[in-house]
């Protein structure tokens, strides 16, 4: 025979899931270059995404080489635990007689999983409720599963027992377990109320699962049944009221008429108008309630009005600087109360707003600067103090200096105190500019 293989894989335990290579060598022992289909034999070959034709190997005369198989294990329940057997056909593309097929052993390892559900993820019931719990081995090995089943709410007004606690699975088995939950405090009437329910697995070889499914606890008395009996009462009530009422060609008299008090039929309707009167004044409070938590909410982490009191100061001094200003901080405006100017010196001062001249005004006794009610800067705009320090210049000439005098430097310096609001632009606190009159 020209054709020798031989199949190897490591000697550990793989453990489903995992992943191993195989190694294939194949001998060409004839005079001739050959050629050698390839193709997986067994299990593996059967796996998912698993590739069976491996394709052709040349092997020179006299010569071998070597391919790499990589095999990855299925987590299935199915692939049972201890040697698993495959095989490689390697068959002679020149010789179709010349066939070997090699083999090798896998040594499958345990993995112990389980899954968990409710059979129905709602139930519900005014006393009671039924449910299955659904539990089945994913792994390949016999497992022990044992079973808590709970509210999640530590205040929840029920009792949940379970028929069995403890099950013993083989791989891929499913079990049934009934589970009962009983109602500690029933509701009379009221709205159902929902309560979660969790099922816990706990396994001795692998990690605790958990699953869940909703109670809706009803009340014994729904709604339509209660206004149903309701209806049922008042209509007897209206029967027996037309029942006992005179009928009659004169006007008729109440036989239960009071000397002053209004017959039996005028004190239902007046009963129902005040039911009525109540139920408005209960909705009425549920909108103005509403209304005041959607206000609450908005006002949460909104911009706030703020007081200002800002001093620009500005001064021909050593060290001073001839121009100061103060800028809108972002998502504001700026209101104006007042600008208060204060001044030493022969010059003349600025104020500007936004870039534009608001006023101008000498050094020395400046006035309060006016401000009108529709000037509000903006975010970012500036309001600016400017001073000109430069000796006034009068109409005609001034004489000029002697001999012995000279121009000193002219000293000069203002304040203005600037008084307002910030309100914010957007918002609930945002507050509109009034329109000229």
């Amino acid at each position: 025979m020209s054709l020798r293989a031989e199949l190897t894989v490591p000697d550990a335990v793989i453990t489903p899931g995992e992943a191993l290579t195989a190694h294939l060598r194949v001998w060409n022992e004839s005079r001739i270059v050959d050629a050698y289909q390839l193709r997986l034999v067994g299990p593996p070959a059967w796996w998912p995404d698993a590739e069976p034709d491996l394709g052709q190997l040349p092997v020179y005369p006299g010569n071998h080489e070597k391919i790499n198989i990589p095999i990855s294990l299925p987590r299935d329940s199915e692939l049972a635990p201890g040697p698993l057997t495959f095989a490689v056909r390697v068959a002679s593309v020149e010789d179709p007689d010349a066939v070997a097929v090699p083999e090798a052993d896998i040594q499958v390892g345990e993995f112990h999983d389980a899954e968990v559900e409710a059979d129905r993820p709602r139930v519900a019931g005014a006393l009671w409720s039924s449910n299955l719990v659904l539990v089945e081995n994913t792994g390949n090995a016999t497992a022990t599963v044992r079973l808590r089943v709970a509210p999640e709410a530590d205040d929840a007004p029920l009792a949940v027992s379970l028929r069995r606690s403890r099950l013993v699975l083989k791989p891929g088995e499913q079990a049934r377990v009934a589970l009962m939950t009983r109602v500690r405090n029933p509701m009379f009437t009221g709205t159902a109320a929902n309560w979660p329910i969790v099922i816990h697995i706990e396994q001795e070889h692998a990690e605790d699962g958990s699953a869940s499914f909703t109670h809706r606890q009803r009340p014994l008395m729904p709604k339509p049944v209660l206004k149903a009996l309701i209806a049922v009462v008042t209509a007897l009530v209206a029967f027996a009221v037309l029942w006992v009422s005179p009928v009659g060609g004169k006007k008729p008299k109440a036989a239960t008429e009071s000397a002053k008090g209004p017959t039996q039929m005028e004190a239902v309707q007046q009963e129902q108008k005040k039911e009525e009167d109540a139920k408005k004044q209960e909705e009425e409070k549920e909108k103005q309630k509403d209304e005041k938590d959607k206000k609450d909410k908005e006002n949460v982490g909104a911009l706030k009005k703020q007081q200002v009191q800002k001093s620009l100061v500005v001064s021909s001094r050593p060290g001073g600087k001839p121009e100061d200003s103060y800028t809108v901080p972002d998502g504001y405006r700026l209101s104006f109360k007042a600008v208060q100017l204060t001044g030493n010196g022969t010059g003349s001062l600025f104020v500007l707003v936004a870039g534009s001249q608001l006023s101008s005004q000498p050094v020395t006794n400046p006035k309060e600067v006016p401000i009108p009610e529709t000037l509000s800067p903006k975010e970012k705009e500036k309001v600016t103090l400017k001073l000109d320090c430069q000796p006034p210049q009068t109409g005609g000439q001034s004489p000029s200096p002697g001999p012995s005098s000279s121009p000193g430097p002219t000293t000069c310096d203002a304040t203005a105190v600037i008084v307002g609001e910030l309100i914010p632009l957007k918002g609930p606190n945002a507050v509109e500019i009034k329109p000229p009159s």
